[in-house]
């Protein structure tokens, strides 16, 4: 991950051109590299997954490159999620042209021994200073999905699991087959 120094503002990042790999972390640019073959499978099969049980009118997954806004000022950050769900009423009243404003109900980062997000930690602490109430951190390779849910205004490691079936726990009738997951990460099926 190569990182700029400098205070990127909301107003400033509008004159940039669009980089669909950076990110803005506290005023920096972050350009990541592209995420690997078996990372884009596992968020497909997962966007698959949720939206087979989950009501479009009422529910967006998102997994296309967007800018996740965490704040404005004094200087923007705004990160890359790999998959978000939102209420589709809450995303309805978006009125930023240029990034989404609106808490998702759910994230999902596909994460790996190089980590193209940073420091994790740091990744929790954006999303929670947002109210995000759930964050998927999926290690494929160990293979592993750490649940962390909002208390107290700090996302905390609820569970880990290795193998079995996750249910989001705003949407807790919907069921993803972690075997799926690890199987599409390992041969891109």
């Amino acid at each position: 991950m190569r990182t700029s120094t400098g205070s990127i503002t909301y107003e400033a990042s509008l004159a940039m051109p669009e980089n669909k790999l950076e990110e803005i972390v506290r005023g920096e640019s972050r350009i990541m590299p592209p995420p690997s073959r078996g990372h884009a499978f596992l968020i497909r099969r997962l966007c698959r997954l949720l939206e087979a049980e989950l009501d479009e009118s009422e529910v967006k997954v998102v997994t296309e490159p967007y800018g996740l806004g965490i704040r404005k000022e004094p200087v923007l950050h705004c990160r890359i999620p790999d998959l978000s769900v939102f209420l589709a009423s809450k995303l309805a009243q978006e009125t930023d042209r240029h990034y989404i404003w609106v808490t998702p109900e759910l994230v999902a980062e596909c994460l790996s021994p190089s980590n193209r997000k940073g420091d994790v930690e740091e990744l929790l602490s954006g999303y929670s200073s947002i109210g995000v109430p759930e964050v998927w951190l999926l290690y494929p390779e160990e293979p592993q999905l750490r649940v962390y849910r909002l208390q107290e205004g700090e996302l905390r490691e609820a569970h880990r699991l290795e193998r079995g079936i996750a249910a989001p726990w705003r949407f807790p009738q919907v069921r993803v087959n972690l075997d799926e997951l690890w199987m599409a990460f390992a041969t891109g099926l």
